[in-house]
């Protein structure tokens, strides 16, 4: 019998032979308002041209500024703190200096009883108003704004580049009514040398560890309501308590972002934005077309002058 063999030749193709250079995309980004000058309030139309893959937007705002998007450090000139309390029940006679505010450069950041040495920190409750007995829990009382830059007289010199520590100390007597204290707002900011106010750190975002020392029966709590301490009857035993900030950086901010308007799925040909306060801005697009072969970034940038 014959068998027939066919053998099927292989066909390589050359693709290296027919290799295309690919690339990004180039853009042409343009952006332009009806007019130069907007009230407040006053809906700014934002005309668009190009249909870039990815458009992102920085108002010109505090917080949205182009050139801080990659900001993360700061010299301060000034550094405030605001607080607000609600004090109720006890008498300052039977209870005094019950609640005190102290602030450290030194401590050391060990959150245990036999770590906290009065030494390290200082006193600096005069420079703020702190609340009266107030008949119920909805009445707070702002400590005012102050400037610890200038509380040398109360024997506090900052230095901005250090770690400072804040701590509620609260100070009960066992025998009569000790007082109730509730802190709802505690806001720490640095003023640039720009003059922008910048954040530091809330209520929340200092993340108090209660400290208590002699055998205190009484804790600080911490919630969503804000920072608390109980106190307790004359039958309660004495309290000595900290409530201790965690270390705040006051030169570390928080980069500026913008808004993320479209992607390569969607088309904007315009955008409109309110601003809300008066002021000159700079308000910037970054588009760009990218893919696997690089990316086409183009900055445009449009000032705006906003009027009351």
């Amino acid at each position: 019998m014959k068998r027939y063999i066919y053998i099927a030749s292989l066909l390589v193709l050359p693709i290296l032979q027919s290799c295309e250079k690919r690339e990004a995309i180039p853009l042409n980004l343009e952006v332009h308002t009806d007019k130069n000058s907007y009230k407040v309030g006053e809906q700014v139309l934002f005309h668009i041209s190009g249909n870039p893959d990815q458009l992102t937007f920085f108002s010109g705002e505090e917080g949205h500024k182009y050139v801080y998007r990659e900001r993360t450090k700061a010299i301060p000139q000034a550094v405030t703190l605001e607080f607000s309390t609600n004090r109720r029940y006890g008498t300052d006679a039977q209870q005094p200096n019950s609640l005190r505010l102290l602030v450290s450069q030194q401590f050391a950041g060990v959150y245990q009883p036999d770590a906290i040495k009065e030494s390290d920190w200082v006193d600096i409750t005069a420079a703020f108003k702190l609340s009266g007995i107030q008949a119920n829990d909805a009445t707070y009382v702002s400590s005012g704004q102050v400037d610890l830059s200038k509380l040398s007289a109360s024997g506090f010199n900052l230095n901005a580049n250090a770690m400072v520590y804040f701590a509620f100390k609260y100070t009960g007597n066992t025998g009569s009514t000790q007082p109730r204290w509730w802190i709802n707002q505690f806001s720490l900011n640095t003023e640039t040398t720009e003059g922008i106010t910048l954040p530091v750190a809330n209520l929340q975002g200092a993340a108090w560890t209660s400290i208590g020392l002699e055998n205190s029966p009484v804790s600080w709590l911490l919630s969503s309501a804000g920072l608390r301490f109980q106190g307790g009857g004359a039958t309660i035993g004495s309290n000595q308590v900290w409530a201790i900030s965690k270390p705040l950086d006051l030169t570390s901010v928080t980069p500026d972002k913008g808004v993320a308007l479209k992607n390569m799925s969607t088309r904007m040909d315009t955008y409109a934005y309110t601003f809300t306060a008066p002021g000159t801005y700079e308000i910037t697009f970054v588009g760009s077309n990218s893919n696997v072969y690089g990316e086409y970034p183009v900055v445009k940038t449009v000032e705006l002058e906003v009027t009351e």
